[in-house]
């Protein structure tokens, strides 16, 4: 991945809700213009963005996050957390996944990194649906997993 590869506006994927379009959106037209002003040959800043999969792992707020609900979302049935991965591997062809110690790991290097910039992806692997229920299954086979 690099600074050509972008989700296109106005896509049309099955599963898309009004605010998987606005985060979409506002999140590429930021990221865009993030790295445009650290692009710019007077620029001081060294601008890098981290385009990370959707992360697991623990967590250690008093709340799931969100990336958490998605992952488990075919063990608690809940429709819209299951939509957003429906809609991840709609959008993406697998839904890229990576851990919360190696998202650390690739913020601390971006931060010891002297001069590094652009766009970076931050996934240890690409996953299906499936792949995501037969692990449920597999390793916690007291859960019902929602079957398609």
């Amino acid at each position: 991945m690099d600074e050509t590869c972008w989700s296109p506006f106005n896509i049309s994927v099955p599963y898309i809700t009004d605010f998987h379009k606005a985060y979409l959106d506002s999140k590429t037209l930021a990221e865009k213009e993030t790295l445009r002003l650290g692009n710019k040959n007077e620029s001081q800043l060294e601008v890098v963005s981290l385009v990370c999969g959707l992360i697991g792992g623990d967590a250690l707020l008093p709340f799931t996050p969100a990336t958490l609900a998605v992952f488990v979302s075919q063990l608690t049935n809940n429709e819209i957390h299951y939509n957003s991965l429906k809609y991840l591997e709609a959008l993406l062809g697998k839904v890229p996944i990576v851990h919360i110690d190696d998202v650390c790991e690739a913020h601390i290097f971006c931060m010891e990194s002297p001069s590094l910039r652009g766009r970076f992806l931050c996934a240890t692997s690409y996953v299906s649906r499936a792949g995501i229920a037969s692990y449920h299954q597999q390793n916690y086979p007291q859960f019902h997993v929602k079957e398609e």
